[in-house]
């Protein structure tokens, strides 16, 4: 069965673990200098970011789970600026899933409940970076009802990877 809680403080572990091991398998080949992939994943998912993230009002986490075990999670960061448009909405900073969980619905499972996270929370537009290369979570998102309206990129000392934002009135 699947369900979706939102992370509490207690729950950094697992959050980190989560957040290391899809991130690695799923982008992980994007990256050409290995210490430059595992200097972003310290800082992304370190203990002290992630402390600060899960204790703070303006982030919400959620936890994904099939029958009891951790799969996923999304993080949705209130009041952010989306500036191609240059307005404030919900940015959905992450929505990732261990391998061998994508592909199985959870995905709008757990989109549906950012969604209805981010409007309880009074924001007016729910927005997100994907990857131009990843056709697939264009599509995903599409399918969600966003649509392109900016392009932004992601750039490291080594290279720069091109990202498409999409955005979502709500």
């Amino acid at each position: 069965m699947f369900t979706i809680r939102q992370a509490l403080p207690a729950d950094l572990a697992t959050v980190r673990e989560i957040g290391i091991a899809s991130y690695v398998a799923h982008f992980a080949e994007l990256w050409q200098n290995p210490q430059e992939l595992q200097a972003f994943l310290a800082k992304d998912f370190s203990a002290e970011a992630l402390s600060g993230s899960l204790q703070s009002n303006q982030t919400c986490w959620l936890l994904a789970y099939e029958d009891g075990t951790p799969i996923g999670f999304a993080k949705l960061n209130l009041d952010s600026l989306l500036a191609a448009t240059a307005t404030t909405g919900a940015e959905l900073q992450k929505i990732y899933f261990l391998p061998g969980f994508a592909g199985r619905g959870y995905g709008e499972q757990l989109y549906a409940e950012v969604q209805r996270r981010a409007i309880e929370q009074r924001q007016t537009l729910l927005w997100l970076d994907v990857l131009k290369s990843n056709l697939a979570a264009q599509r995903f998102y599409q399918r969600q009802g966003m649509a392109v309206v900016g392009e932004d990129s992601y750039t490291s000392v080594s290279q720069s990877v091109e990202m498409w934002v999409m955005a979502k009135n709500l």
